[in-house]
């Protein structure tokens, strides 16, 4: 029933059952915000982290590959969500934005025992059988 979060730099390790509770831990003063102030804040943090993830996804095509390009939903037109050469940042709720984060190896994620409150049952992306702590893809 919990829900591990640790950074791409293994510097934060963080155990909660609310995917509120792992972004107050990326995000300085997350907790304390209103529920209509939450997104402006998520998008806020995917904007200072694109740097830092378009580094990590050059460095993991080689210089020989094109990475696919990273946006903030909250800065572009949807008309483009078709194109497989975008990565999206999906800042519209906390559930898809940690699933966004754990797609460009920002943040690995791992679910426990059953599923969490305030959790969607496929946010593992497992099914079935699966091992429940294997990494969310």
């Amino acid at each position: 029933m919990t829900i591990r979060m640790i950074s791409a730099d293994g510097g934060r390790h963080v155990v909660a059952e609310h995917p509120a509770d792992l972004l107050a831990a990326l995000i300085d003063g997350y907790a304390r915000l209103p529920a209509r102030h939450r997104r402006a804040a998520r998008v806020a943090h995917a904007q200072r982290s694109l740097t830092r993830i378009r580094q990590r996804l050059v460095a993991g095509f080689g210089a020989e590959a094109v990475p696919p390009a990273v946006l903030v939903d909250g800065q572009h037109h949807a008309s483009s969500r078709d194109d497989a050469t975008v990565i999206w940042l999906d800042t519209d709720d906390e559930e898809r934005y940690l699933r966004s984060l754990a797609a460009v190896g920002e943040i690995f994620l791992t679910v426990g025992e059953g599923h969490p409150r305030g959790m969607s049952p496929d946010f593992t992306g497992a099914s079935g059988d699966d091992d429940p702590t294997a990494p969310v893809r």
